[in-house]
């Protein structure tokens, strides 16, 4: 009987067209797969220059005082009054013409005082009637008095401008510092991070090596099954910690690359810093040294500042606002512009001009409102200065514990260090248990463990302490408060 051929089933078909291209595809050739980025390897001090120089929190920051610099040039500007204008007009009727033209300039000087001069031309031309032309030179001057006299008024919004660029100058300067204590924070957990997995790598080929040996003494009745498994189960630990380690490292490195303005995906690595070593001051002293290096603190003397000068204002508000004015014309009038050239007449004015609101309520409460705001200052500047106080107590109390609890991490440490050696050279030689030996490497990567993080917890400590006296990044002298010196006490 002959057999039925079935045909062959689409699925099947395709997937032998697959097959076949994919043996037609050429293999991938070695040399064509890139080789890894080189990492780009910084100390602390190249990554800190860096990040200063590319970071973009600092680079919007510089954005803004530039903008803040405009403004102030613009208000200086402003101040000035200076004004050159040109004046014209010309119309025309069924019966006359006019049209005139010329140019005027004004200026406000130091004490609030107006000056202007104007030079004009004008004709006028009506049927019937002899032409009229005329040029003039006017000279003006407007002295305030009481309310916007002298120098107080006039300068008010340059320097309110001038104070809003300091202010952003010292917010950037805190934030220049609080980056660089980020980076040294990145670098000191890299470095951290970077040692922990160096242990735990050598942890785990220590207990591979002890897991063996305990197997083959578990087959020659030496050792239980349950110490082999808890020396396999540690190594299995330790495995897992790598893994651990290994992302929480790139972690850290993507976001110190991010620190830098690098852009994302650079590889970079750290030659690990060097410990921080800080000399303990007087707490008195290093208060002081806040003071003094603080912009924020000076900022809040500033503040104080601008609340009496605002109060000084609303104060004079209440006085009458009148000007002394004075204006000099001399002109020409004449049916031809020969005549009206000669300037051959003049005419003079001078007077008091003012506007003024008899009902002055809402000036006295202004008043009252500005002295209230200068006290509220002065109280904002006193929590500031506590708040530093605090600060710089705390920050000196957690770099001295970091230091002690570093000190004793060292020696802890050592002892288990010892102790593990110990324990691995008797179960080596047949002479300790393998339960023993797994307690102290379980001991001794503890000790390990918390020395790493004691070492990162003290410079960081340090760092932080620098951040808050403000002497981690210097911010320029005309930024600080200007305080007297206090007496050194006579040495014994």
């Amino acid at each position: 009987m002959p057999r039925t051929r079935h045909p062959c089933p689409p699925t099947a078909a395709l997937a032998a067209v697959l097959l076949l291209c994919t043996l037609a595809l050429p293999a991938p050739s070695a040399e064509t797969t890139p080789d890894p980025p080189v990492p780009l390897v910084l100390t602390l001090e190249d990554a800190i220059a860096r990040a200063l120089e590319h970071n973009l929190g600092l680079a919007r920051g510089a954005i803004d005082i530039e903008s803040h610099g405009l403004e102030a040039d613009r208000a200086a500007e402003s101040v000035r009054g200076m004004r050159i204008t040109p004046a014209g007009a010309a119309e025309t009727g069924p019966d006359s013409s006019l049209w005139r033209a010329g140019l005027g300039t004004s200026a406000t000087l130091p004490w609030g005082t107006v000056v202007g001069a104007e030079a004009t031309a004008s004709q006028a031309d009506t049927d019937g009637a002899d032409p009229d032309r005329r040029t003039q030179i006017a000279l003006s001057v407007s002295q305030p008095l009481f309310r916007r006299f002298g120098t107080l008024v006039r300068d008010e919004p340059a320097v309110l401008a001038s104070e809003a660029l300091r202010a952003a100058r010292r917010a950037w300067e805190r934030d220049r510092s609080a980056l660089v204590l980020q980076v040294a924070e990145s670098c000191e957990s890299i470095a951290c991070l970077a040692r922990r997995l160096e242990c735990d790598q050598a942890q785990a080929l220590r207990l591979e090596r002890l897991a063996a040996l305990a197997a083959v003494r578990e087959n020659r009745g030496d050792a239980t099954r349950t110490e082999v498994l808890r020396l396999d189960l540690q190594r299995g630990e330790a495995e897992s910690r790598i893994e651990t380690d290994r992302a929480g490292l790139d972690i850290a490195e993507e976001t110190f690359a991010d620190l830098l303005g690098l852009p994302p995906g650079t590889p970079v690595g750290i030659v690990p810093p060097p410990p921080l070593e800080l000399e303990d001051v007087p707490p008195a002293r290093a208060l002081d040294v806040a003071l003094r290096s603080r912009p924020d603190y000076a900022q809040a003397l500033d503040d104080i500042a601008t609340a009496d000068r605002q109060a000084l204002l609303a104060r004079r508000a209440l006085l009458p606002d009148l000007a002394l004015a004075a204006r000099h014309v001399t002109y020409g009038d004449a049916s031809d512009w020969s005549g009206a050239s000669r300037l051959d007449e003049t005419d003079w004015r001078i007077g008091l001009e003012g506007s003024m609101n008899l009902d002055i309520r809402e000036a006295r409460l202004s008043a009252r409102k500005a002295a209230t705001d200068a006290a509220g200052r002065r109280t904002a500047a006193e929590i500031v200065r506590r708040r530093l106080a605090l600060d710089v107590h705390s920050a000196q109390t957690e770099c001295r514990r970091a230091r002690r609890e570093r000190d004793l991490a060292r020696r802890n440490l050592d002892l288990a260090d010892r102790r593990a050696e110990l324990a691995r050279t008797l179960f080596e030689a047949g002479r300790g248990t393998a339960d023993a030996v797994s307690d102290a490497e379980a001991d001794a990567l503890s000790a390990r463990l918390r020395d790493l993080e004691a070492q990162r917890a003290a410079s960081v400590a340090s760092y932080r302490l620098l951040h808050v006296l403000g002497t981690l990044v210097p911010a320029p002298g005309d930024l600080l408060a200007d305080l007297p010196d206090i007496p050194q006490e006579p040495a014994p």
